[in-house]
């Protein structure tokens, strides 16, 4: 006995907050833009690639940042932790550790993809957007940092957009850092600070003293072993430490450091004081560093006086003014330039060069940016040193500045059938138009003539063309109204 009842109604499926639906318009523009953008990128070498959206989690972490880390679309799938990747960089670059290695240098990639970032949605911001950039493997100096900020340049000035780049070296914060007898942790949290104070965010850095460097008991007891251990010889040193950590059972074998290099990270952390005054003086200088920010005239020289009065190298200054002169070969004024020695980006992967494009009048509207990463090859196992920069954009944000025509949709043609017997005799009609070039839907509805008119103009079809079982066919052009009678 079978029911007549129709099934009840269930509640909408809600889309997931900070995603969004794409209609065909919209995704026609921003298709245009992609294929401008990839067109230029692949004028000056870039292959265009395409590495997978789920990922190691711990792809991610290498050197990832706080901020980064926070973003994870992270889980646990049999046994495997795995993420959506939040970016193509780490990406490209286990690629070419995988595959790649043996490669003439330089190597340019280009992509184009998805990306997730569980963070606060907001105007111009979700939390899946369509990443678009390159990577420039094997490039040292400045020329390499030229030819992305050039790029980047190239590709907005192409789409109507005038361009500020915002200019800066982690090469000065890093040199800084690493004369202080802090914790890598600490470190880390002043790098990630350091780009907050330059966005004018307010950061309490007493609040954050005990959890940076532990209790003024948990300092005392550190002192106190370094100073027990300090006569015996290194490798008595590393055999007591090694069988004390097994002795309170840490799993030396299951980590993605070897046994002698955990060992030498303790060594190290009893070796740096977790000094709180040392953390002030680091915040001092991050809090002066992200102050200074102007036309390249103007902050070259204070940047100058900041290398002198703490002594620092001043390598960085050096490689910022190679690169301003081969900037300026590309045609890049030095009036599209703000330096910004405060900029940190939020990822620790950073070595050098570092730089974000916005539109001239908006700079609170990120376009796309980037840098230099010497290490991160290595850091994801690469078999030798590999000095590396690139950049990304989010299409969505570029799409919408865009100053390109609207995309329109392209002529549409409607094939019906006159009665039912009629519809494979419709079938070979459209076949026959869509062979040579049309686009063409078939009334899949069985409707009536006049019922479909009235589709077809709401839908926007420029004809419809109604066949008959003989092999006729009725046009009606639904731009003028006219129609006629031709056969198959």
């Amino acid at each position: 006995m079978t029911s007549n009842s129709t099934p009840e109604s269930l509640p909408p499926l809600e889309r997931l907050r900070g995603m969004q639906d794409v209609g065909p318009a919209l995704f026609r523009r921003r298709q245009a833009v992609l294929r401008r953008i990839l067109r230029i990128l692949e004028r000056h070498g870039y292959a265009v690639i395409e590495t997978p959206i789920l990922e190691p989690t711990e792809l991610f972490l290498r050197k990832a940042g706080p901020e980064r880390i926070a973003q994870l679309y992270a889980f646990t799938f049999r046994n495997r932790e795995m993420a959506l990747r939040p970016e193509h960089t780490a990406s490209v670059l286990r690629y070419y550790v995988d595959a790649r290695q043996n490669d003439p240098l330089p190597l340019r990639f280009a992509y184009a993809g998805p990306v997730f970032r569980y963070e606060r949605p907001q105007a111009g911001r979700t939390r899946q957007f369509t990443e678009v950039g390159c990577e420039l493997l094997g490039a040292p100096g400045a020329s390499g940092d030229a030819e992305v900020i050039h790029l980047a340049v190239e590709i907005l000035q192409s789409l109507g957009i005038v361009p500020r780049i915002v200019l800066g070296h982690v090469g000065i914060v890093l040199d800084f850092l690493q004369r202080l007898p802090l914790r890598q942790r600490a470190r880390d949290w002043l790098l990630w600070t350091m780009e907050r104070l330059r966005k004018g965010q307010d950061v309490d850095l007493e609040a954050e003293l005990p959890a940076l460097t532990g209790s003024a008991h948990v300092a005392q007891l550190t002192r106190e072993l370094r100073e027990k251990l300090h006569p015996l010889q290194p490798e008595e040193l590393e055999r007591l430490v090694l069988t004390l950590l097994q002795e309170v059972g840490m799993q030396t074998s299951n980590s993605s450091r070897t046994p002698d290099e955990i060992v030498r990270g303790v060594l190290a952390k009893l070796e740096r004081s977790a000094d709180q005054q040392a953390l002030r003086h680091a915040f001092a200088f991050v809090r002066e560093l992200a102050s200074i920010s102007g036309p390249p005239d103007e902050v070259l020289p204070e940047l100058h006086r900041v290398i002198a009065r703490y002594e620092l190298d001043a390598t960085p200054l050096r490689q910022i003014d190679d690169l301003l002169e081969l900037l300026a070969a590309y045609g890049v004024a030095s009036q599209q330039i703000v330096l910004n020695p405060g900029m940190a980006r939020g990822l620790h992967y950073y070595t050098g060069i570092l730089f974000e494009v916005y539109p001239e009048n908006d700079l609170g509207r990120q376009l796309c940016g980037g840098g230099r990463y010497d290490d991160l090859a290595q850091l994801l196992g690469a078999r030798a040193p590999l000095p590396a920069c690139g950049f990304s954009g989010g299409l969505e944000r570029i799409a919408d500045l865009a100053s390109l025509p609207d995309v329109p949709a392209a002529p549409r043609l409607l094939v019906a059938a006159a009665q039912p017997e009629a519809l494979a005799r419709a079938e070979q009609v459209a076949e026959a138009l869509r062979a040579r070039g049309a686009i063409v839907e078939l009334d899949v509805r069985q409707r009536s003539v006049s019922a479909n008119r009235r589709y077809a103009r709401r839908r926007g079809f420029i004809q419809l063309l109604v066949v008959d079982v003989s092999g006729s066919v009725l046009h009606w052009d639904l731009r003028s109204n006219e129609e006629r009678d031709t056969d198959e």
